[in-house]
């Protein structure tokens, strides 16, 4: 009975010093994020009253139409090189090469 409560003892002890050693990393993880925190400066009131407000809505609207459809023919050329392959009609159409292979690799250890 005794070796029982010694390792229950035991047990106990490991597991406060375990968690005790983990609060401590946590505590010195948030000091230390609060130390060393990155302060943005904040801006002026009057410079922001100062500036002039340009609209940029229109040359973004332009620029992103552009990027869609580079990316809608990019996608679309891409679609007509995967059908051009006959990738499709071919794994259609029979089992494909990787049966083909694994069957041959299964033959062989057969004739061993």
């Amino acid at each position: 009975m005794s070796n029982i409560m010694d390792g229950v003892v035991l047990l106990v002890v490991g597991m406060v010093i375990l968690f005790a050693a983990m609060a401590l990393l946590i505590v010195a993880m948030v000091v230390l994020e609060r130390v060393f925190r990155i302060r943005r400066p904040t801006p002026d009131k009057q410079e922001i009253g100062e500036t002039e407000t340009v609209s940029k809505l229109a040359i973004d609207t332009e620029d992103e139409e552009i990027v869609a459809s580079i990316a809608v023919a990019l996608v679309k050329a891409r679609s007509l090189d995967i059908t051009r392959s006959g990738l499709g009609t071919t794994l259609e159409a029979s089992r494909g090469l990787w049966w083909a292979m694994r069957h041959i690799q299964e033959k062989g250890r057969r004739l061993r």
